[in-house]
């Protein structure tokens, strides 16, 4: 069988309800040859004959983990058996919208120095049905991606020759492995965002197989401790001010604010300028049903600062 010119990895744990919707998303995709690699993560539900049909198709491969391996680890499995040079991500639960595939590998293919291409991505409620597009920022490089996770979730496509090495989930740090991987290619090679709504992103009450493990203040923990070394003073005071108030509410957050500016006042000036922003934007956005006015607005300030010199054009 020849190779495909694009892998995607799906892990999966208990989610008979909706792997069938998520799989045929991705096996619907157009022209590119493609393969699924469905990654089942030791579920104990009746998954089975979801699983066996998806084999039926030729271009599925499914693995059975008897033991769970976590999201990362679920992800990193894929990786290994992936043979396309193209490698994507999709969730159990979500989808891909049609033509996702074509674009954002079209995109590589036309930009041959880019070693990612990411997207908007759709959020929908399942109890309500509600919809509402996420358009983040376009252009930023990995000085933007140490204060934000602004790549669409999960959803991206990565050129595998231009991250030889290194191209792994670290499973310690869920719900933030995705955040730490994408941070990684873009400091290896130019990532872009392709200014289309391609990803439809499921928010739901029930367990996400990328929140699995760790909550999101230890995984922010250990992202902090990862990449502190390259992060400017300014990134690592903001990271600590979200940390603290996450741990002990808005007087944490004050006292580590005292802190920050007694060390240093200009980082810790931009530290909260940059916090303000998020959270004197995020409700006008959510109330205008733009979720991305924050982020865009954030990664402005963040460039006006020169806190994003890497970024690409």
């Amino acid at each position: 069988m020849a190779e495909p010119t694009l892998s995607v990895v799906m892990p999966t744990h208990n989610r008979t309800d909706q792997l069938q919707r998520a799989a045929d998303s991705v096996l619907g995709q157009g022209s590119v040859d493609l393969e699924l690699i469905v990654v089942d993560d030791a579920s104990d539900g009746d998954n089975g004959a979801v699983l066996e049909r998806l084999a039926d198709d030729q271009r599925v491969r499914v693995v059975r983990n008897p033991e769970s391996l976590g999201p990362g680890g679920a992800r990193n499995l894929g990786i290994d058996l992936a043979r396309g040079d193209f490698l994507a991500f999709c969730d159990d639960d979500d989808a891909l919208l049609p033509g996702a595939a074509d674009a954002l590998v079209a995109h590589l293919r036309a930009n041959p120095s880019l070693g990612a291409a990411s997207c908007w991505h759709r959020v929908i409620h399942s109890a309500t049905g509600r919809a509402v597009d996420y358009r983040g920022p376009l252009h930023f490089g990995a000085g933007a991606l140490r204060w934000l996770n602004l790549v669409a979730i999960p959803f991206g496509v990565v050129r595998r020759s231009s991250h030889a090495e290194g191209l792994r989930f670290n499973p310690v740090l869920p719900p933030c492995e995705d955040w730490d991987m994408w941070l990684r290619c873009a400091e290896r090679a130019p990532l872009e965002v392709v200014p289309l709504v391609l990803y439809e992103y499921y928010q739901h009450g029930g367990a996400r197989v990328t929140k699995a493990g760790s909550g999101s203040r230890s995984g922010l923990g250990a992202l902090l401790e990862a990449h502190s070394s390259s992060m400017t003073p300014a990134c690592r005071a903001y990271h600590r001010l979200v940390l603290a108030e996450q741990s002990g509410g808005r007087s944490a957050m004050t006292g580590q604010l005292r802190t920050e500016a007694a060390a240093s006042p200009v980082a810790a000036a931009l530290a909260a300028s940059v916090l303000g922003c998020s959270a004197a934007l995020s409700p006008i956005g959510i109330r205008h049903a733009d979720p991305a006015l924050a982020a865009r607005s954030m990664h402005r300030l963040l460039v006006a600062e020169g806190q994003d010199r890497d970024r690409r054009r």
